[in-house]
C-alpha cells in the first residue's frame, strides 16, 4: 500500500489555498455544518486538516479545535492563519496517526472529521481504527471523500470509496447511527475528472 506523501504536501503547501480548493472546501463545509447544527459538541479534531480551509468554515460550532496534519509546512501556514485571525480556541499541530502506535494527541474529542483524507491514507481502515480511539462517548466521526470512481487512477491515491465499504468499516469499529450519502456532484474535481462527494457519519457509543 501507499503512504501519505508528506514531502509532496510540503511542496504544495504555499500555494495550496487556490480558488478551486477554497470553493470545494466551502461546499464540503456546507455539508458538515448541516450535520453539526443544534448539536451540543464542544471539541473537534480535524485530522489532515491542512491549511484549515474546512476548519475555519465550521469552527463556530466548537469551543476547542485541534487541526492535526502530517505536513510541517501545512501546519505552519495554518498556524499563521490562526494567529492572524486571533482564533485562540484553535491549535494546529503536526502528527501522523499511521506513523507509529504513539499517542498523537493527549485528549479525546466530541467530533473527529476527515475531509478528503482517506484517499491519501494508504490504509484507511487502520486510520479509522486509530482515530476512533480519540472519540468521546457519544462522539461523532465525520468523513467526506470521493465516491468510487473508475475514471480515476493514481498509484498513491485511492480512486474513491464504495459507500457500503465505509458503512461496514464504521460498524466494525462499534459506531452506530451510521449514515452515508452522496451530497455533491462536480466537474473536474478529482484528478481532473468529474466526481461525486459523499459524507459519512457514525456515533461512538
Amino acid at each position: 500500500m501507499f503512504n501519505l506523501n508528506q514531502s509532496k504536501f510540503n511542496q504544495i503547501a504555499q500555494n495550496y489555498d487556490n480558488d478551486e480548493r477554497i470553493k470545494l472546501a466551502e461546499i464540503i463545509s456546507l455539508g458538515v455544518n448541516t450535520l453539526l447544527e443544534n448539536q451540543p459538541y464542544q471539541s473537534l479534531l480535524d485530522y489532515g486538516g491542512g491549511t484549515g480551509l474546512v476548519t475555519f468554515n465550521i469552527e463556530h460550532h466548537f469551543n476547542h479545535i485541534t487541526i492535526l496534519d502530517a505536513s510541517t509546512k501545512m501546519v505552519e501556514i495554518c498556524d499563521t492563519k490562526i494567529q492572524k485571525l486571533s482564533k485562540k480556541h484553535i491549535e494546529a499541530i503536526k502528527g501522523d496517526a499511521l506513523a507509529s502506535n504513539q499517542t498523537i494527541v493527549d485528549q479525546s474529542y466530541d467530533v473527529i472529521i476527515l475531509s478528503l483524507v482517506l484517499l491519501h491514507s494508504g490504509n484507511y481502515k487502520e486510520l479509522l481504527q486509530r482515530l476512533t480511539a480519540y472519540l468521546k462517548k457519544d462522539g461523532l466521526i465525520i468523513i467526506v471523500d470521493f465516491d468510487k470512481n473508475k475514471n480515476v487512477y493514481h498509484p498513491k491515491v485511492y480512486n474513491g470509496f464504495a459507500q457500503d465499504d465505509i458503512s461496514s468499516e464504521l460498524f466494525k469499529l462499534g459506531l452506530s447511527n451510521i449514515n452515508v450519502q452522496t451530497f455533491y456532484h462536480g466537474q473536474n474535481i478529482f484528478m481532473n475528472k468529474d466526481a461525486s462527494l459523499f459524507i459519512a457519519s457514525g456515533q461512538f457509543k
